[in-house]
């Protein structure tokens, strides 16, 4: 049985931003997700948006973690090499009812927030996006907003975590965790057990199951439903298109995508089941109806995937980053809601700050990495070979790179998101069995029902053809 100093849950990118952290510094610490991938949960279908927090509620949690994080975003997009457009956002104004309430609630609201805004002419805004409807009177300009790769992001962060000495776990959820004398004994579903001096939870929608394997029943979590059309078509918009929000949501957007297409939505639609990702008529109807108000030719647009993200709604309506009330041993970081990936940074920072408070002694290393090889860097480029994905360009070697990076790669959605395989026109019908012939390859393994991205999401089906 291993011991850690502390054990992170969630392979999200907040667990993921933790691990991060906390690899810095002179601890044993280890991370498991239960599905054979990172970032499969809330961080992985989203808008990719880097928010300033202008909107945040001024003095809450979130709104300190996204402050903090405004400073430290600069130099993690440079060390980690993940994908950035600073592009800026514009919230439109299409009412004088609208304009109101930019003015006199988002605008002072930035402002108590230290986020730089500015009233921006409705020519100003229609010469920088074409297709906003002509009935806007203007909008809240917010040039710190900006886009980039949330699962980029999440590999980042754990792989440079695992090469200063952290261990990610992939493929194990977690079962029970049994309250020790001097710690914490976690129980993996597949048998294995680990004790630790701290726990962090940083289970995602998940988080309410996880406090209460120690009792703790301080905080509920519901999922809410965001589904979101992409296009490829060329949307003459060059910055991040807001509507007015509302009290339940953000609302529909439209947004240029920080690896090409644009995206429309999402929804917000409450539900009970955490795992339902599915997407539907009405739910793609909202998007459209919701976005032409903004766009008038989003329904023209031809789409090239339609998918859903579930976040968390928490009780407390805000961020739970604290020490458990029933045990110091378990910090929560919990009930993150869609400003998850934008506040990851800070969310790290207050993590750390209370496992000190609870006790551990964290004491940075005076040398270890803080810069992330290159993904496809020119030391890469000695094996090109075949292409593989004939949609995107991707490569042979890009592929094989992948797979050689410091977190194995096991499913085909782990090689798309790592690539950029699959997702072009054919969505991955070309070269998925050219993929597994890859992972194979390098794995040493044939798995007779290799994994599309999920835990049991097989990509062949035994007895599904029948003579």
């Amino acid at each position: 049985m291993k011991s850690y100093d502390v054990i992170v849950i969630g392979g999200g990118v907040v667990g993921s931003s933790i691990l991060r952290k906390l690899a810095s510094h002179k601890v044993k610490v280890a991370l498991v997700e239960k599905q054979p991938d990172l970032c499969e949960g809330a961080s992985k279908a989203n808008s990719g948006i880097i928010h300033t927090g202008f909107d945040a509620k001024v003095g809450t949690v979130e709104a300190e973690c996204l402050r903090i994080s405004r400073d430290l975003w600069p130099q993690l997009i440079e060390d980690m090499k993940i994908p950035y457009v600073a592009c800026g956002a514009v919230m439109v104004a299409t009412s004088e009812e609208e304009k109101a309430i930019i003015e006199e609630t988002y605008i002072p609201n930035a402002v108590a927030n230290g986020v730089d805004v500015e009233w921006m002419s409705k020519d100003e805004l229609l010469e920088l996006n074409p297709a906003v409807t002509p009935h806007a009177l203007g909008g809240l300009s917010i040039p710190g907003e900006a886009l980039a790769d949330p699962f980029w992001a999440t590999r980042s962060f754990a792989e440079i975590a695992v090469m200063n000495g952290a261990e990610v776990i992939l493929g194990a959820g977690v079962q029970r965790i049994d309250v020790l004398d001097e710690g914490l004994n976690v129980v993996l579903e597949n048998g294995r057990e680990m004790t630790t001096r701290y726990v962090v939870n940083a289970a995602g929608l998940w988080g309410d199951e996880i406090a209460r394997m120690i009792g703790d029943s301080s905080f509920t979590l519901t999922p809410r439903k965001g589904q979101f059309i992409l296009t490829e078509e060329a949307v003459p918009v060059s910055q991040i298109i807001l509507p007015v929000p509302t009290k339940k949501s953000k609302g529909i957007l439209c947004s240029p995508v920080v690896f090409g297409g644009y995206l429309l939505g999402p929804t917000a639609e409450d539900q009970e089941e955490k795992w339902d990702r599915s997407t539907t008529a009405e739910g793609m109807e909202a998007v459209l109806s919701g976005c032409e108000k903004l766009i008038p030719d989003a329904r023209s647009f031809e789409s090239v995937r339609q998918f859903a993200g579930v976040r968390a709604v928490c009780s407390e309506g805000d961020f739970v980053i604290r020490p458990s009330a029933v045990n110091q041993r378990m910090v929560h970081a919990a009930g993150i809601r869609s400003t998850g990936i934008s506040a990851s940074p800070g969310i790290a920072e207050l993590v750390a700050e209370q496992l000190v408070k609870a006790g551990l002694i964290l004491e940075e290393k005076t040398e270890y990495e803080t810069e992330i090889p290159e993904l496809f860097g020119e030391e890469n480029e000695q094996e090109i070979g075949e292409i593989i994905c004939l949609c995107r360009s991707i490569s042979r070697g890009e592929i094989m790179n992948a797979l050689s990076r410091p977190i194995a790669v096991c499913t085909v959605d782990g090689v798309k998101r790592r690539t950029g395989a699959l997702l072009g026109e054919c969505q991955g019908n070309c070269c998925i069995p050219k993929i597994l012939d890859l992972i194979e390859e390098k794995t040493g393994l044939r798995d007779p029902r290799p994994l599309k991205g999920l835990q049991n999401a097989y990509l062949v089906v035994e007895g599904a053809v029948q003579e």
